[in-house]
């Protein structure tokens, strides 16, 4: 051990802030903490604590993704009573595509304690069927999620007139 210092040296009592009763937080942590939640990153979507109860929610809270020419690949975190805690962006591609590592699906929701994840994605080509890459994505999230003991609860591919759940469709 000598000339190494240990992996956790960081996390010294100066580097720890009180923020609330019985409540630690590493300052470490919390620049990254913060760009997950809503307010912070995201002040242009819904408001944290609303719950989401069908695929028909997602749908209307997100339509306006429909406006964009790049597909947008998002992880909407939800809490035990399927209240949104966090909304990350993971991914933003091209015109018909968007490269989407589970590794860092499952980061942010690690670090935002989500209990349950929506994932949710638009397609400028407003045809809403789902792609090969799109079942085989889902498929790889729901895997880890499982390991994870993490709900997916739904994949929505959202497009101008209409949308199409995973989980509505018998496929989660």
């Amino acid at each position: 051990m000598r000339g190494r210092a240990p992996a956790f040296s960081h996390f010294k009592e100066e580097n720890v802030a009180l923020t609330k009763p019985k409540t630690l937080r590493f300052k470490v942590i919390k620049p990254i903490y913060e760009t997950l939640t809503i307010r912070e990153s995201l002040p242009d979507y819904p408001i944290r604590d609303r719950r989401i109860s069908s695929s028909r929610d997602v749908y209307h809270l997100f339509q306006s993704l429909v406006q964009e020419t790049k597909e947008h690949f998002i992880a909407l975190h939800l809490n035990t009573k399927n209240r949104i805690i966090c909304i990350d962006t993971v991914s933003v591609g091209s015109l018909s595509s968007s490269i989407v590592h589970p590794r860092e699906v499952m980061k942010s929701v690690l670090l935002s304690s989500a209990a349950a994840i929506v994932l949710i994605h638009n397609h400028p080509s407003q045809d809403p069927t789902p792609s090969k890459e799109d079942m085989e994505i889902t498929t790889r999230l729901k895997e880890c999620c499982d390991l994870l003991g993490i709900r997916l609860l739904d994949h929505v591919v959202i497009c101008e007139e209409e949308y199409v759940s995973f989980a509505d469709r018998g496929i989660l």
